[in-house]
C-alpha cells in the first residue's frame, strides 16, 4: 500500500466525522548496525586498504565489465549514429554481465559471484531472451543489488583502481582507461569464438541458449586470468600509481605471510596486527602496523559492544529489567568482579596477557556460539583490551555519536575510581543502550522524512519495569567482526602471483 502524503492525510482527516482506526501495520524488522560503530570502521580500513571492498575478490569480473563497456562504445560507434540512446549501452552491459555469470554458475553452482541466488531461475532454464519485460524487471532488480556493477559489488572498485572512468560528456556511459587495455586484449583474445554472436555484436533483444552458455564458460572462468590480466591488475594495487597507503598495506600483507609461511587469512590478519605475534615488519612499515592495528582493536571494540546488546536481548526474555538488574546478572557472570575496589583495578584485572585483539574477537565469537553464561567474561575482556591500548591519534573522521574508542577511553578514566558496577552501568546505559536508541531512531526518522525504508531497527525499549525487547523482537542473529578486506586483498594478490 503507497503511503500518503501529508496533503492527503490532511483531506481525510478533515473529512472524518467521527474517530476510527488507522489500518494494522506489520513493521519489518532490520538493521545491521545497531550501535552506529560500523562507520568508523569502514573510515579507519581506508587508511591501509583503500579503495576496496570486501565482494570484489576476483580479477576476472573487472575485466569483463571493462571490456563489456569498451564492446558496447565499439558497437554504438560501428552504427554511424551521432547519438545512441545510454540505456542501450547500459543494456549491453548488462547482458554481457548476466550471460557471463550464468555461464560460470552452469558450470559450478558455488562460484564466488554476486547473484547466484536472483539467478537460480535462469540457470535452470534452457534459453533466456534479453528482452523484454522479464528482462527489464531482472535489470532492475539486479542494478543495486546483485549486479556486479552495483555499488556493493565491484562497482566502486572499478572506478577507484582505475579499470574504467566516466565519459567526460556523458556521465553515465564509463570507458575504460588506458592502462585496462593490456588486459582488455589479452582478455578479447581468449573469447574470439564469441565475438559475432548478438550476444555480443548487437543492441536489443538476444536469445541465448544454456548450452552456448556452457560452451562459452570455460575460456573466460573465473580462476582463470590471463598473464595480462594479472599484470595490470598488480600495478593497479600496488604500482606507483596506486594509494600510498594501500601500497605499503600490500606490503605488510606480503611480508606477513612470507613470514608465516601462509597465506590463511586470519594468520595473516594477526601477525599484521602487531604484538603478542613475534613478526616484525622493515621500519619503513612500522606506521602502516599501527594503522592495522587500530583497525583491528576498533573491530574488536564494536564486536564487543554489539555482543553485548546481543547478550541484554537474550537475559531480558519475557519480564522487563531495570539496568540495575542487568548490571548485577552481567557482573554476576564473571568470576572475580567483587574482589576489586575500584574500576580501574578490576579492568586492570580483566585486561587479557599475551593476547591480541584478533585473538579476542575469536573469543567472543566462540562465546556467541555457546552460551550466555561465558559471554560477559569474553566481552568485558575485550573491552579491558580496547580501554588498555595506547591512544592512537585523532581523526577527523571519529564522530562523537560514533563513539570512538579515544572517547570511551576518557569516559573510562572519569570512572577509574568508582565501584566496577558503577562502571558496567555507563557501559551498559550510555555505550550500548543509549547508542542504540539513537542510531535506531535516529535513521528511522531520517527514512520516514525521505520516505525510504520502513524498517524497525528498535530492539529494546524502557518499559514501566525496566528494560524490555521491543515487540516482535528476539535477539535476532549473532553479531560478527566486520570484514576488514584483508581477504579481498589476499585473494587479488594470490590471482596476481604475489602469494
Amino acid at each position: 500500500m503507497a503511503q500518503l502524503s501529508l496533503a492527503e492525510l490532511t483531506v481525510r482527516a478533515a473529512a472524518a466525522e467521527e474517530p476510527g482506526f488507522t489500518p494494522a501495520t506489520a513493521p519489518k524488522l532490520g538493521g545491521v548496525d545497531p550501535l552506529g560503530l560500523r562507520q568508523v570502521n569502514f573510515d579507519l580500513m581506508d587508511l591501509v586498504f583503500p579503495g576496496l571492498n570486501n565482494v570484489a575478490r576476483h580479477v576476472r569480473p573487472f575485466v569483463l565489465v571493462a571490456w563489456a563497456w569498451r564492446r558496447a562504445n565499439q558497437l554504438a560507434q560501428s552504427q554511424g549514429r551521432r547519438t545512441i540512446p545510454v540505456d542501450h549501452l547500459r543494456d549491453f552491459v548488462d547482458r554481457v554481465e548476466v550471460i557471463y555469470v550464468w555461464s560460470q554458475l552452469l558450470t559450478d553452482p558455488s562460484a564466488d559471484l554476486p547473484g547466484s541466488q536472483v539467478l537460480a531461475n535462469l540457470v535452470q532454464a534452457k534459453e533466456w531472451t534479453f528482452g523484454g519485460t522479464a528482462w527489464h524487471n531482472r535489470r532492475q532488480t539486479r542494478r543495486y543489488s546483485t549486479a556486479l556493477t552495483a555499488p556493493i559489488n565491484y562497482g566502486p572498485a572499478l572506478k577507484m583502481l582505475g579499470w574504467v572512468q566516466s565519459h567526460p560528456e556523458h556521465p553515465e556511459v564509463l570507458i575504460p582507461t588506458p592502462v585496462a587495455t593490456p588486459a582488455l586484449d589479452a582478455f578479447e583474445a581468449r573469447i574470439t569464438d564469441r565475438l559475432n554472436h548478438p550476444a555480443f555484436s548487437k543492441f536489443g533483444s538476444v536469445t541465448v541458449t544454456a548450452a552456448e552458455a556452457r560452451r562459452w564458460s570455460n575460456a573466460w572462468a573465473l580462476d582463470s586470468p590471463t598473464k595480462a590480466e594479472r599484470d595490470v591488475m598488480n600495478e593497479m594495487l600496488f604500482g606507483a600509481g596506486a594509494p600510498v597507503c594501500r601500497q605499503r598495506g600490500g606490503a605488510l600483507m606480503l611480508a606477513a605471510a612470507q613470514y608465516c609461511r601462509t597465506i590463511d587469512v586470519e594468520a595473516l590478519r594477526a601477525a599484521m596486527a602487531g604484538p603478542p605475534s613475534r613478526f616484525k615488519p622493515p621500519v619503513s612499515l612500522l606506521d602502516t602496523r599501527q594503522a592495522w592495528r587500530t583497525v583491528q582493536v576498533r573491530q574488536l571494540f564494536r564486536l564487543s559492544l554489539e555482543a553485548l546488546l546481543y547478550w541484554i536481548l537474550t537475559v531480558l526474555g519475557d519480564t522487563p529489567k531495570s539496568t540495575g538488574a542487568l548490571v548485577g546478572s552481567f557482573l554476576g557472570r564473571v568470576p572475580g568482579a567483587k574482589k576489586h575496589a575500584t574500576a580501574r583495578q578490576w579492568l586492570a584485572a580483566m585486561k587479557p596477557q599475551n593476547t591480541g585483539p584478533t585473538e579476542l574477537m575469536a573469543e567472543i565469537s566462540t562465546a556467541l556460539g555457546s552460551s550466555a553464561d561465558d559471554l560477559p567474561k569474553a566481552i568485558i575482556r575485550g573491552i579491558a583490551f580496547c580501554l588498555a591500548e595506547p591512544p592512537e591519534p585523532e581523526n577527523i573522521f571519529q564522530r562523537p555519536d560514533r563513539l570512538p574508542v579515544s572517547r570511551a577511553r576518557r569516559e573510562a578514566q572519569a570512572r577509574e575510581n568508582g565501584l566496577a558496577k558503577d562502571f558496567i552501568r555507563h557501559v551498559l546505559e550510555s555505550w550500548v543502550l543509549a547508542q542504540h536508541v539513537y542510531w535506531s531512531v535516529g535513521r528511522g526518522l531520517a527514512d520516514a522524512r525521505a520516505q525510504g525504508k520502513t524498517l524497525l531497527r528498535l530492539k529494546v525499549v524502557l518499559d514501566e519495569g525496566g528494560w524490555a525487547p521491543a515487540p516482535g523482537v528476539s535477539a535476532g542473529s549473532v553479531p560478527l567482526p566486520t570484514a576488514d578486506r584483508l581477504q579481498t586483498m589476499a585473494s587479488l594478490a594470490s590471482e596476481c602471483g604475489l602469494l
